[in-house]
């Protein structure tokens, strides 16, 4: 069991190692390219709202696979990535075709997530008992590293050198997915012809949509602060170098949190650990905001771990514990939608729309507002009796 998980763990270390590359800097190589503050939050917005329509598609296909594992399909998927990744860093294209590659890309991206979530899902339902906080912890502290090494690269070396590093972390993603043992969907090995898709699934577990909406709204400004985090690093007088630092803060937090997540919940009811992770995106995205030197920045920034950090493992286990089989693709692939998809398209788009036509007061004005609203939402679907949810399954949370 014990090497399962350590196996699980290096999937987590290199599949997030490889995300910082396209997430963590991507507004630094979509400047190099020539690429406005308004330009960057069409692309990282658009892409968003793309996520939004073509990741429950994508996730709806996945599930109803019987023939290939949740391993194949996200070595196919890399495949695909790589290729439009290289496009954009190497390949002599106009800033609009940049976009709608990026898009494309960041879309296709997003919808690994749910399949390496529910890899580990599967797992446990087979009675393997593998700790999913402390695999994704172990991921953030990948992110957070590579995130100090890709500033210090990206301070003495074109930025295209990040499309190098996703393809050659790509490659160490793939083989370790190869040595996996092998997890099918569940949706596909059902017998019944009912299919999930989003609409249905949202309609079916209310109260766990009214929670990701109110996420989704608090991700939206965190969303907006990571992607011109550059900006705000540099209007504190720093440089990429500095960038690197932040987002090795950011990431670095998130270890401990999401570690302990499984003990938290066997101490305290799971509604109310997410409603406490949304008040930590207060204090988070507030001491970003009104941050007036680069420590109080970083201050903000470590609270991801008790925020970001805490929701992600508590969310998956939640999908894990009161959705149904076939609904666990798109349980997991909404917590994407609604965060990276429509939380992230309204903050980056907003962000960049705000910043390039008010200043940054106004992109950081409206960071508070939209977190103070989501956490809102949370708060108040915490107070609802639960009702659309079906009763926990038989899970083991380790």
């Amino acid at each position: 069991m014990e090497k399962l998980q350590t196996k699980y763990n290096l999937l987590h270390i290199a599949y997030w190692m490889n995300a910082l590359f396209l997430y963590g800097f991507i507004a630094v190589l979509l400047q190099y390219k020539g690429l406005t503050n308004t330009q960057i939050g069409i692309a990282t917005g658009g892409a968003s709202v793309v996520t939004i329509v073509l990741s429950p598609l994508i996730s709806q296909k996945c599930a109803q696979i019987r023939n290939y594992s949740l391993q194949q399909i996200l070595i196919v998927f890399y495949v695909i990535t790589c290729i439009l990744f290289l496009t954009i860093g190497f390949a002599p294209v106009s800033s609009v075709f940049i976009i709608g590659l990026y898009m494309i890309l960041y879309s296709i991206n997003i919808s690994t997530v749910p399949l390496v979530s529910t890899i580990a899902m599967n797992y446990i339902e087979d009675g393997y008992p593998v700790n999913f906080g402390l695999s994704r912890g172990l991921g953030s502290v990948s992110y957070a590293i590579t995130a100090l090494a890709a500033g210090q690269l990206t301070a003495i070396l074109p930025p295209t050198i990040l499309c190098i590093l996703f393809v050659a972390s790509a490659l160490l993603v793939a083989a370790i997915l190869k040595i996996l043992p092998a997890t099918y969907s569940k949706a596909g090995k059902k017998t019944d012809r009912e299919k999930s898709n989003i609409v249905s699934t949202m309609l079916k577990y209310r109260q766990f949509t009214g929670l990701l909406t109110g996420f989704g709204l608090a991700f939206a400004g965190s969303a907006c602060l990571g992607t011109y985090l550059i900006n705000i690093v540099k209007n504190l007088g720093g440089n990429t170098s500095m960038l690197g630092l932040a987002t090795f803060f950011m990431a670095a937090s998130e270890l401990p949190f999401m570690t302990i997540a499984p003990r938290l919940m066997r101490r305290f009811k799971t509604k109310n650990l997410l409603v406490f992770a949304a008040v930590m995106y207060v204090v988070r995205n507030g001491l970003a905001c009104f941050a007036f030197n680069i420590p109080m920045l970083l201050t903000g920034l470590a609270c991801q771990g008790i925020s970001y950090g805490l929701f992600t493992p508590i969310i998956t286990y939640y999908v894990a514990e009161n959705l149904e089989p076939k609904d666990q693709i798109m349980g997991q692939t909404m917590i994407g939608v609604m965060t990276s998809g429509a939380g992230a398209a309204l903050g980056n788009m907003t962000g960049g729309f705000l910043q390039d036509t008010f200043g940054m007061s106004a992109m950081l004005a409206f960071v508070i507002g939209v977190t103070l609203s989501g956490v809102l939402i949370v708060t108040l679907m915490n107070g609802r009796r639960q009702s659309a949810e079906q009763p926990e399954l038989a899970r083991t949370v380790e």
